[in-house]
């Protein structure tokens, strides 16, 4: 089988370099996001002999008020990689100041001086319609929204700018899920786990998970492991055409 994985926090298992192992061992190919810039540096010696694995430079929105940006380190690191995530924007209970830091964070992040050749994976809880529109301004091709849980009209915007969806296994247990689920075509899904923060059979999710994940997709996806690897080797050489 042709596994990915285009969203998982290696870093946050207690055991990252045996989830990371085995990731390689069943040759799944794999971004690992990270949260912070910090973290991506922290990390980015360990995993450069990885033949499956690609480390990703991000900052999480959610830490945006616990945090500063450093834009020093991001525009050190930002040559190392050609993937970057988690980023975003996410407005669930959060107050106008920080609403304000997270989108001038997210706008740098995703401006054009950064984001030619670069694949976005994109955190949008509650702000989908404004995680779209910077996007759009600033011209990003390549953009991954990440267990996407908006409303179907802004769903199809984003359809519009050919950018693609990752689909996580809880997403087949809530409604809103299978609709999103429904409405995607089969040419702009990806898979995700987002481990360790999520579950498959009431058990942290992982590497070992996938395969089995995979064949529940099937049940609803026609050809789900094929479309998904097409779809993934389609957006690297976009990339790359880019």
């Amino acid at each position: 089988m042709h596994l990915t994985d285009t969203h998982v926090h290696i870093d946050h298992y207690p055991n990252p370099q045996k989830v990371a192992e085995a990731y390689e061992r069943l040759k799944i190919y794999t971004l690992f996001v990270t949260n912070l810039p910090e973290l991506f540096e922290a990390n980015y010696s360990s995993y450069q002999n990885y033949k499956y694995i690609r480390l990703c430079l991000g900052f999480h929105p959610q830490l945006a008020s616990e945090f500063p940006f450093d834009e020093l380190l991001f525009n050190k690191l930002i040559n190392k990689t050609k993937y970057i995530g988690e980023v975003g924007l996410d407005f669930l209970n959060e107050h106008n100041e920080i609403k304000n830091k997270q989108v001038n964070i997210f706008d740098y992040i995703t401006s054009p001086k950064f984001n030619k050749g670069r694949i976005y994976t994109i955190h949008s809880r509650n702000s989908e319609e404004q995680v779209l529109e910077i996007l759009v301004q600033n011209k990003v091709k390549h953009a991954i929204f990440h267990w996407y849980s908006g409303n179907l009209l802004t769903l199809e915007k984003i359809l519009e700018r050919g950018y693609y969806f990752s689909l996580n296994p809880k997403m087949l247990k809530t409604k809103n899920g299978l609709k999103v689920i429904e409405r995607l075509p089969h040419d702009r899904i990806l898979f995700e786990t987002d481990g360790p923060f999520s579950r498959y059979n009431k058990e942290v999710i992982g590497p070992t998970s996938i395969e089995k994940s995979y064949k529940d997709f099937s049940r609803i996806i026609p050809y789900f492991e094929k479309n998904v690897y097409k779809n993934f080797r389609r957006i690297l050489i976009e990339r790359d055409l880019y």
